[in-house]
């Protein structure tokens, strides 16, 4: 890879990591469920207007507003608001063997040993993380965080579905329908968010610009840039600096510790991801045309 592209590739890296800091730090004024409506409603209002409607793919547009919009960005959303950013962005990466696991259950994919002693290994290093004593009244948030990794890993498997369809349109159009959603759930189970998002902060309302502009717009857009140029195994194990990025940033930004456990867990996760990531981007690339999109 060019040094500029590689350069660019750990900026968008570092933009989505960006994301799990702003949303802890905006989460501490505005409900969850109430925040991830208003950060899907910048979306709607940046993206929209400019992209064309996707006819023909509505219908799975809609199925992708549950998993990756409900049930991915919405419990995250939740769970940050009581789990620091480095356990949430840890946790997370389980999305790659989940991604697995499904796509033998409901595609009958194989994968040999290599790539399932990856998947143990992710989910000991996760085991690691949620063992942590920070954590021990906070359980029911770590699940949660872990059922959102199991949704976005099932939303990745959906997208295949969409394979010819603008990465703008179906944020743009995911957001439309997660919205009410969200909305709905916000309703049912938080208070006071109308008067919490009225009273919000210049600092919260820039973290909901940035991650409804600077992460889903600028980031994803650099990144779809970038990733058919190379390779699946060049792009790829540069998703592993994310956990990296955002335990560096619950540090410096949000003044989080590090113990044995984020350290110890953080790095057999990133070890047992990197084990899945090379070992399937390996075989990918011999199978891909370096210039065509990996999905």
């Amino acid at each position: 890879m060019k040094p500029a592209h590689i350069a660019l590739a750990i900026l968008v890296m570092a933009v989505w990591a960006s994301n799990i800091a702003a949303a802890r730090f905006a989460a501490a004024e505005i409900p969850g469920w109430a925040l991830i409506t208003v950060r899907m409603a910048v979306i709607v209002v940046t993206l929209v207007p400019f992209v064309r409607i996707p006819h023909g793919h509505l219908r799975k547009i809609f199925g992708l507003s549950v998993t990756m919009g409900t049930l991915h960005f919405g419990l995250m959303f939740v769970a940050i608001q009581h789990i620091h950013v480095g356990t949430a962005a840890l946790i997370i990466q389980t999305s790659v063997p989940f991604a697995l696991l499904l796509a033998l259950i409901f595609f009958r994919e194989k994968f040999g040993w290599y790539r399932a002693a990856g998947i143990l290994i992710s989910f000991f290093g996760v085991a690691l993380v949620v063992g942590e004593p920070r954590l021990e009244d906070s359980m029911l948030y770590a699940g949660m965080a872990l059922i959102s990794a199991l949704a976005f890993g099932g939303a990745n498997l959906q997208l295949r579905g969409l394979g010819g369809v603008s990465v703008f349109a179906i944020n743009g159009w995911m957001a439309v329908f997660a919205i009410p959603q969200m909305a709905l759930m916000s309703y049912i189970f938080e208070t006071g968010q109308i008067d919490a998002i009225a009273n919000a902060s210049t600092g919260t309302w820039l973290a909901i610009a940035h991650m409804g502009i600077i992460v889903s717009i600028v980031g994803h857009g650099l990144w779809y840039e970038l990733v058919p140029k190379y390779q699946t195994n060049q792009t790829m194990p540069f998703t592993l600096l994310i956990p990296v990025f955002g335990v560096g940033m619950g540090i410096v930004l949000l003044g989080e510790t590090l113990n044995w456990h984020i350290i110890a867990g953080g790095l057999v996760t990133i070890g047992g991801v990197a084990i899945i990531v090379f070992r399937g981007s390996g075989r990918r690339a011999a199978q891909t045309a370096p210039g065509a999109t990996p999905d």
